[in-house]
């Protein structure tokens, strides 16, 4: 019988040990270290960047004169002297070069226009980046409540055991009523519950935590530290600079850059071209050729009439700018007010905290007195009752206000396009 005891406990110490081992604890700065690293849309928003930089570099190249070679064969005939016809083989090599002077400035237009959405690539990582950060501290935040709601709910789950035999001991001497026994039995109940509720909720945490950090399987997660958090100034910030230097503004303005730069490119096609080229060469009838040529040219076109597309590619772009602009416009209003409100909520939230901190100080200390009243008869089960409810409803209420501060700082960040990640 001992030894079957022996090896039935090995094992399941055994899977303890595994389970803590599958598990993986992380710190806050290690899980934005893994959201840099695994965030599918930064990593996307990145790229982006870099093509953008890219096609900087491209579209500077048409500044340069270009230059190309060649080598040449052809073959002739037929021969006959006698009719006057002579064929034979040529041999070429040529070093071709060009350069444009002036194309209606539509080389600068690419230029700018790829400066600009360089610009909004940048900042479109940077409210990804904002994003990710909210998103994360969310995830992070709503593990570290679900943890502490376990918690307190086994807490809560031996109070009602500890309540329920208090009462049943009053019920038997004759002291207490059937009716508060079974209402003591009931929230018996109602508090396994509760802690079934709160490990479901937990592991919702977990798994939601792991899809925030970009980790796949079946894995266990788990944190180990709080989030940093500041406290908001006393006074109001400058809503105005703030939203001049937001992502999302900024985003904007460079989007009426790249719609201005699309109208100097479409009014450019009403302008004259004038193109310079050269070569230089040798041509002969074998290989390598030995006899010199060279040519030299300009270019100058006009254009007359191409069916009225460059007329409406222009106003098309025009009205794409006008577009850019109004939305510019309507942006600078809505950060304004976001901004107001994402301020003060976080304010809001962290005096809830405070306040909320306060009551459950006083529900606790009002619970154990009110606790000693009723086990020496001097406080009826209706007025116990009252208190150790409220004690209950004050700890979740603390225990959500300290989630919101943090979900409420992390908002607040992610209208200014700041945030953890960097």
């Amino acid at each position: 019988m001992f030894p079957r005891k022996s090896s039935f406990l090995f094992t399941l110490t055994s899977l303890a040990i595994s389970f803590a081992n599958a598990q993986e604890v992380y710190t806050f700065q290690q899980a934005v270290d893994l959201v840099k690293q695994n965030n599918a849309d930064i990593r996307s928003s990145e790229q982006n960047l870099q093509s953008s930089k890219f096609t900087i570099d491209s579209y500077r190249g048409t500044y340069y004169p270009q230059l190309s070679g060649s080598l040449g064969y052809s073959q002739t005939g037929p021969n006959d002297p006698d009719n006057g016809s002579t064929g034979g083989s040529s041999y070429s090599a040529t070093l071709n070069a060009s350069q444009n002077i002036f194309n209606g400035f539509a080389d600068v237009a690419k230029v700018d226009s790829a400066k600009a959405q360089a610009r909004v690539s940048e900042a479109s990582l940077a409210i990804t980046k904002a994003k990710a950060s909210y998103d994360l501290k969310v995830a992070y935040a709503y593990l570290l409540y679900a943890k502490d709601a376990e918690k307190i709910t086994k807490d809560f789950l031996k109070r009602r055991e500890d309540n329920l035999r208090m009462v049943e001991l009053r019920f038997e001497s004759g002291r207490e009523n059937k009716g508060s026994l079974m209402l003591s039995q009931a929230y018996l109940l109602q508090s396994k519950s509760d802690l079934l509720k709160a490990a479901h909720g937990r592991e919702t945490s977990e798994s939601d935590l792991q899809k925030v950090l970009g980790l796949d399987g079946d894995r266990v997660v788990d944190v180990k530290d709080d989030i940093p958090l500041r406290e908001p100034a006393d006074k109001d910030p400058d809503y105005q600079q703030i939203a001049m230097t937001t992502p999302t503004r900024l985003q904007s303005v460079a989007q009426v850059d790249v719609s201005e730069a699309s109208v100097t490119s479409a009014k450019s096609s009403f302008f004259p071209t004038l193109n310079l080229t050269g070569s230089v060469g040798k041509l002969d009838e074998q290989f390598f050729p030995d006899n010199d040529r060279w040519a030299v040219g300009a270019t100058l076109s006009v254009p007359l009439f191409n069916g009225g597309r460059d007329y409406y590619s222009t106003k098309s772009a025009t009205s794409s700018l006008y577009a850019a602009k109004s939305n510019l416009t309507s942006v600078e209003r809505s950060l304004l007010s976001t901004l107001k409100k994402a301020f003060t909520s976080y304010q809001e939230a962290v005096a809830d905290l405070k306040v909320n901190e306060a009551f459950l100080s006083a529900a606790k200390t009002r619970a154990e007195i009110a606790r000693s009243k009723y086990n020496n008869g001097l406080l009826t089960f209706d007025d116990w009752d009252i208190i150790e409810n409220d004690l209950i409803t004050k700890t979740k209420t603390y225990l959500q206000s300290k989630r919101d501060r943090i979900v409420a700082e992390a908002a607040w960040e992610q209208a200014q396009g700041t945030g953890a990640i960097q």
